[in-house]
C-alpha cells in the first residue's frame, strides 16, 4: 500500500525534527497536499496511529491543507511539540 510508505516517511521526518528540538512529544503535524498528488489523506490518517505508536509522535494529530497552486505537491510544513523539560535553577 502506497500510503503506508508515505506515512512511514512522514514519521521519519517528524521524528528527525522532534529530536533536533529535544521534544518530549509531538502534538500536531501539518501537511500540504496538492489536489493531484495522488495521496489518500484518509489512508495516511489510518496508518499514522499504528506507525507512530511508541514514538514521541504517538497521539499526535495530522492536519492536512489543500495546496491549490501546486496540485502535485505533498509536503510537511510544520510540527508542534511539547517543550523539552529544563532543569530547575537552584
Amino acid at each position: 500500500m502506497h500510503e503506508a510508505g508515505v506515512t512511514e516517511r512522514i514519521l521519519e521526518i517528524v521524528l528527525e525534527h522532534a529530536k533536533e528540538a529535544h521534544a518530549q512529544r509531538v502534538t500536531d503535524v501539518y501537511l500540504e497536499v496538492g489536489e493531484e498528488s495522488g495521496i489518500d489523506t484518509e489512508s495516511v490518517e489510518m496508518h499514522w496511529p499504528l506507525l507512530s505508536e511508541g514514538s514521541v509522535a504517538e497521539g499526535s494529530i495530522l492536519h492536512f491543507s489543500a495546496k491549490e497552486d501546486e496540485p502535485f505537491s505533498f509536503r510537511l510544513t510544520s510540527i508542534e511539540v511539547d517543550e523539552p523539560e529544563t532543569a530547575a535553577a537552584s
